[in-house]
């Protein structure tokens, strides 16, 4: 849509350039033709000028992605566990994964078993000693995900986080020895994330952009009262 009306305004300068010739109806025409090529332009290889989308659109609707949290093809539960990172650290190291060369990858390799629930299913990654588990809560109207995640390195602890994450269809760049070209690709962000704690047992809601986190009577859950945010 946005690349369709730059057109139209491209025309529309150029009109006005060609009959009413002037430097308003230049500077007119340059903006016009500028905001066509809102790309990134990140260089000139052979007779070939690659760009990528600075701003990739966000997938709200999962149904129209080839990757989901509620139904074949299940994303990884691996790949949401990489981007919370590691429970000894602070802060953020992975921020996002390529699910389309990721989720049937050696990486992320492990046994993937799918339980039923009276909402969405929970989604289980086992391998070696350790597991990592998910349910699908919703999406806010902005295109954010909200998915409750286990994950178990083989002890008694369970930890639990609500993860908020992006899908969006990206593009980049691929190089061998004699060509290059751009790339499809459908990338995973993570945006934030809420602890739960060790063991929580709430039932988790979102509903009309609230979330809602009932008090949770786990053994080491950070959840001891009810509370609700606001995720648009």
């Amino acid at each position: 849509m946005y690349r369709a009306l730059s057109f139209v305004a491209f025309i529309a300068t150029v009109s006005w350039l060609v009959y009413s010739p002037g430097f308003e109806a230049l500077v007119a025409v340059l903006v016009a033709f500028a905001s066509m090529f809102r790309d990134d332009i990140h260089g000139v290889i052979g007779r070939r000028v690659l760009s990528l989308a600075a701003r990739p659109s966000l997938t709200r609707d999962l149904s129209t992605c080839k990757y989901s949290f509620t139904e074949t093809e299940y994303v990884n539960p691996r790949i949401l566990d990489d981007v919370l990172g590691w429970l000894s650290d602070s802060g953020d190291q992975v921020v996002a994964v390529n699910l389309t060369a990721s989720n049937t990858s050696n990486r992320y390799f492990g046994k993937v078993s799918v339980e039923e629930t009276s909402t969405y299913p929970i989604v289980r990654n086992t391998c070696e000693e350790g597991w990592v588990a998910y349910r699908y809560i919703g999406h806010s109207f902005s295109g954010v995900h909200l998915v409750q995640t286990w994950r178990c390195g083989g002890g008694t602890g369970v930890f639990c986080d609500i993860a908020m994450v992006t899908i969006s269809r990206d593009k980049c760049i691929e190089f061998s020895l004699s060509s290059s070209r751009k790339k499809d690709r459908i990338v995973l962000k993570i945006v934030g994330s809420v602890p739960l704690g060790d063991r929580y047992e709430g039932e988790v809601l979102y509903r009309f952009g609230v979330l809602t986190i009932p008090a949770c009577s786990g053994r080491a859950s950070l959840r001891t009262t009810k509370s609700r945010m606001l995720v648009l």
